[in-house]
């Protein structure tokens, strides 16, 4: 079966997870409630996530070594500052730490889609470009 590939910007968008912590006072439209076990499940978005990305580059760039297995708590404690003072978005470490996994992920998927051949990066757009087949 052929796939047809458009020569067009279309955006690449990865679903965005969900992380569940204790309820606090600090919710915002970015959380939800289960009302069965009053759990908040925050949703990264755009702004989040540079606010994340931000502080932890900031954090490598003054001389804060990584631990073996990813960032220390001190690091991701400055990233839950960050996007606190930034966004107004109360994280936990737990938030930060499980959106490192998905970024992570989102990361491989967009890697291994432009190690294909046809796939490009648009750097104007910030968008996947794709080479049509005819």
């Amino acid at each position: 079966m052929a796939h047809q590939r458009h020569n067009t910007a279309a955006p690449f968008q990865v679903p965005r997870s969900t992380t569940s912590t204790t309820m606090d006072k600090n919710d915002t439209n970015n959380t939800q409630v289960d009302p069965s076990t009053k759990i908040r499940q925050v949703r990264w978005n755009d702004d989040m996530d540079r606010f994340m990305i931000i502080a932890l580059v900031n954090q490598v760039l003054v001389g804060h070594k990584r631990s073996d297995n990813g960032f220390t708590s001190f690091q991701i404690s400055k990233v839950m500052e960050s996007v606190k003072q930034g966004y107004g978005m109360v994280v936990t470490e737990k938030n930060v730490r499980s959106h490192l996994k998905t970024l992570k992920r989102e990361y491989a998927e967009v890697s291994q889609l432009l190690s294909i051949s046809g796939f490009g990066w648009d750097a104007e757009t910030g968008r996947i470009t794709a080479d049509s087949l005819a």
